[in-house]
């Protein structure tokens, strides 16, 4: 087989440069020469590209200038309205470019996932009930029906932007977070929170959820992280779990948030024998039609993460998910679990190169 590039596509070459370098190393054993740039890198006239290729030799990465990549793995995160702004539009142009075929496309919004997966009668069960936010008087009415809600932004990870409310009494408190540091605001009036809703669905779109009891008996937040990747046969499998738990008062355990990694095995331990049976069908189940399903209606993905909540009362819910994951819950969590996650973007890179050379046709969706 001859040997393709594979191009590993960032904002900064300093992003996740731990992990493309250890995929690199290995990139030899796949007949694979990785590469590595930015967006911006490419030159529109030429079409050549200023970035970096890693030499087996000196186990380095050389500055170089080379082709737009036959392959491509997209690492981009948009969290600067700067750089996004600039780079988006030239990587949504490469995901058409007829010469090369990305790993995994990306998913929709939250609201499209979440519209798109209702149909799904397997998943949607494990989906809490999520309204697109239009005007204050939907929050109004969840606040009179339960007291508390979740405002979570359409765009969006690592905990940014979600809002938690609550109605006490005479008062309406929100709480988030801006980073670790969680932050607080009360509202004495309606009006005053009526105003304030109206501002934040102004600057974004946000859906509306119920805010679900997601707290261990110590009153932590915590979620179970599922970690998807496709193995070298294109088939979608379960690389590994962890459990990442916050800290008490916050209702968010991200790490960007402040909360910190467990193993699954040690947390589960603590759970009964009939919870852990019970909570394992489930993770079972949403483990054999989840990635699947969401391929099915979207595009194709190489990777995903799922976020579960385990409620109080043994209730399962389908938090998030993410195509294009952090790996710190599984690689602390499951250290052997490294040497996969390091390989499989080479392996399912070969079965991509295969699927093209048997259909004689480039891939691309």
């Amino acid at each position: 087989m001859e040997q393709v590039t594979l191009g590993f596509l960032v904002l900064s070459k300093k992003h996740e440069n731990g992990y493309a370098t250890e995929i690199a190393k290995r990139s030899s054993q796949f007949n694979i020469q990785c590469v590595r740039f930015e967006p911006k890198s490419i030159n529109p006239s030429t079409l050549m590209i200023d970035g970096e290729k890693f030499d087996h030799h000196s186990q380095i990465w050389k500055r170089d200038l080379f082709p737009i990549p036959s392959f491509i793995y997209d690492r981009c995160f948009y969290h600067q309205k700067q750089l996004a702004q600039k780079s988006k539009p030239i990587v949504d142009w490469l995901k058409k470019y007829p010469q090369t075929t990305f790993l995994g496309f990306g998913l929709p919004d939250k609201w499209k996932i979440y519209t798109s997966l209702q149909s799904n009668s397997v998943i949607s069960s494990y989906l809490p009930y999520t309204e697109l936010i239009q005007n204050p008087s939907q929050i109004l009415h969840q606040l009179k029906e339960a007291s508390s809600c979740l405002l979570k932004p359409v765009n969006g990870s690592r905990g940014i932007g979600i809002v938690a409310v609550s109605y006490l009494g005479q008062s309406i408190t929100i709480t988030y977070h801006r980073g670790k540091i969680k932050k607080t605001k009360d509202f004495h009036t309606l009006k005053a929170f009526t105003e304030w809703c109206e501002k934040l669905i102004q600057q974004q779109t946000y859906l509306l959820q119920p805010l679900l009891p997601l707290l261990d008996k110590q009153r932590y937040p915590f979620d179970i992280r599922m970690f998807f990747q496709k193995d070298q046969e294109g088939k979608w499998d379960l690389v590994g779990k962890g459990v990442r738990k916050g800290y008490q008062g916050s209702f968010l355990s991200n790490l960007n948030s402040g909360g910190e990694t467990h193993s699954y095995e040690d947390w589960s331990s603590a759970l009964t024998s009939r919870q852990k049976i019970l909570l394992e069908d489930e993770l079972q189940t949403i483990a054999e039609h989840l990635p699947s399903s969401l391929e099915k209606k979207c595009n194709r993905l190489f990777e995903i993460g799922v976020d579960i909540g385990y409620a109080n009362d043994g209730s399962v819910w389908i938090l998030d998910m993410n195509s294009k994951p952090g790996r710190k819950t599984v690689t602390k969590t499951n250290p052997n679990s490294s040497e996969r996650i390091f390989q499989a973007p080479l392996a399912y890179c070969n079965f991509l190169q295969k699927q093209t050379s048997l259909k004689g046709v480039e891939i691309n969706e």
